[in-house]
């Protein structure tokens, strides 16, 4: 008995974790092989998602899961590689006060939506950066305060639970984009843009199917050209007096808007719906 017990504590202890396999991390979870932010200031926790404030630069890839409010410190950057997918549990919202690059190609979209189950989320508060390019954006909304500035480009944007595109101050040079749900497909935005004030910029885009496509309350000088309006219940524009804006070259569906007052240009209009305006692939 004795020569038994030695021999035992004399072999090599061996360690094994459950679920290990070679070239595995033995913690993954389904769905969540590519989730990012546990070493790199990227919030709190994988697997299961990212939450709380992002502190240095970092990328997300593949699926990834925003789990609770998120916030972009200011002077940090996060990328999203293209082909990334953004799921939203329910009433988050990632803060950007510092560079969100959402950098989709026409072959790898990045796509932005609720995850199974959730029923709201709201999107994105921009205090900082914002650019986006070849996204689809289900849901949420996108809001720019006084200093943010957003660039986007052929991204497709429907289904926010109130306004999508809303502006309190801040820059917006928006392009080949699409806010509104394709024909045939329910959409429960409110108003595609609304816009209290800052610096805007609306062209070669397709605003349409929400109630109003535009609210627009605040702002002067404001460019709208080139885009096609179409599809809204109630108005495509509603103006009220103080503010300005240049809708020359464009399309509606339903003809001129009325001004309501306020100092609207609407030069040269498109007799038909423009082929050039809205995502490009």
């Amino acid at each position: 008995m004795r020569n038994l017990l030695v021999f035992a504590l004399a072999l090599p202890l061996v360690s094994c974790t459950v679920g290990d396999e070679p070239g595995g991390s033995g913690d993954d979870l389904p769905g969540d092989e590519h989730d990012t932010g546990e070493d790199d200031g990227g919030g709190t926790g994988t697997g299961e998602g990212i939450a709380g404030n992002i502190t240095a630069d970092t990328t997300w890839s593949g699926s990834v899961r925003i789990k609770g409010a998120t916030t972009i410190d200011a002077g940090v950057t996060v990328t999203v590689a293209p082909g990334t997918t953004l799921s939203f549990a329910d009433t988050t919202r990632i803060q950007i006060d510092g560079t969100l690059n959402i950098e989709g190609t026409a072959a790898g979209k990045v796509n932005l939506q609720a995850e199974a189950g959730a029923t709201y989320y709201s999107g994105f508060g921009v205090n900082g950066t914002l650019t986006m390019s070849y996204a689809v954006f289900k849901g949420g909304a996108i809001t720019l305060n006084t200093g943010a500035t957003a660039t986007i480009t052929d991204t497709k944007m429907w289904g926010a639970g109130g306004d999508y595109l809303i502006m309190n101050g801040g820059t917006l040079d928006m392009t080949y984009s699409q806010v509104g749900a394709d024909p045939g497909v329910t959409d429960s935005t409110h108003c595609n843009l609304h816009f209290s004030g800052g610096t805007i910029k609306v062209t070669r885009s397709n605003i349409n199917g929400a109630p109003f496509g535009l609210m627009f309350y605040g702002g002067t000088n404001a460019i709208f050209t080139n885009n096609n309006w179409y599809d809204s219940p109630m108005k495509d524009v509603d103006a009220v007096a103080g503010v300005s804006g240049d809708f020359s070259g464009s399309w509606f569906q339903k003809g001129q808007p009325v001004s309501g007052g306020a100092n609207l240009t609407f030069n040269n209009l498109a007799p038909a719906k423009l082929v050039d305006a809205g995502p490009r692939g």
